[in-house]
């Protein structure tokens, strides 16, 4: 007659095979974590790029628009000053044409002492746009290497997803094979227990001690394992126990 407790040690066997498996899917290369991790940072940085770049053409706009504002009153004052016919009227346009070119000096500087405004952000915007331009092609390099390595990783992905599957048939075959109610009480305490459900017991001094979590068992508990008459649980971890082959 066959132990269903050293069944159900095989069948832990071939569980933790497939939890094996499911770790190793999950564990990322480290090559493919690097050029993940790197392909990450450039698209960060372009975001940020694109971002500053959008901040500095909004105020760039805001000021040409100023200026064009500005530029378009000069205009209009030039022209009513010809046309005024005293001196007094001729005066005071020529305070505002004063004035508007003052302003639009400060926007749009000169070729001395003044820079403006308006140049360093059209510096900043060309500053930025060669970095974006950078930052592209660092992409543009990197994403083959990163698609062959998640192309690579997809097929090792599935070929231990093939293996799992394989695996996992003739383990329901196994489990097929053990009383029903040990299974789904061994398989509860394995979920627990995020791994083992069963324990050997073993010898220690002059008594018993469960293997998985090493707390020494009451006599009683090591006679009801020798015996195999039920299913008997380590008082302290609660795993089942099992007296080994």
């Amino acid at each position: 007659m066959s132990d269903p407790l050293a069944e159900l040690n095989r069948l832990q066997e071939r569980d933790l095979e497939l939890d094996q498996i499911r770790e190793d899917q999950s564990r990322v290369p480290d090559e493919l974590a690097q050029a993940r991790e790197h392909f990450r940072k450039l698209e960060i940085s372009l975001g940020d790029l694109q971002e500053q770049l959008r901040e500095v053409r909004l105020a760039y706009n805001k000021l040409d628009l100023e200026l064009q504002d500005l530029k378009s009153k000069r205009e209009k004052a030039k022209a009513a000053q010809a046309q005024a016919t005293g001196a007094k009227e001729q005066t005071q346009y020529g305070e505002q044409i004063r004035q508007l070119s003052g302003l639009i000096e400060d926007l749009e500087g000169n070729n001395k002492d003044i820079v403006g405004q308006i140049m360093p952000l059209l510096e900043q915007i060309e500053k930025l746009e060669a970095e974006l331009a950078q930052v592209k092609a660092q992409m543009e390099e990197a994403r083959p290497k990163l698609e062959a390595l998640e192309t690579a990783n997809q097929a090792r992905v599935d070929a231990l997803e093939a293996e799992y599957q394989s695996k996992k048939v003739s383990r329901d075959q196994l489990a097929a094979t053990i009383p029903t109610a040990i299974v789904k009480e061994y398989e509860s305490i394995r979920r627990a227990r995020k791994g083992t459900g069963l324990t050997k017991m073993a010898k220690a001094g002059n008594g018993y001690r469960c293997t998985a979590c090493n707390v020494q068992l009451p006599m009683h508990v090591a006679q009801q394992v020798h015996q195999a008459s039920k299913v008997v649980r380590c008082p302290s971890c609660g795993r089942i126990l099992w007296k080994g082959a």
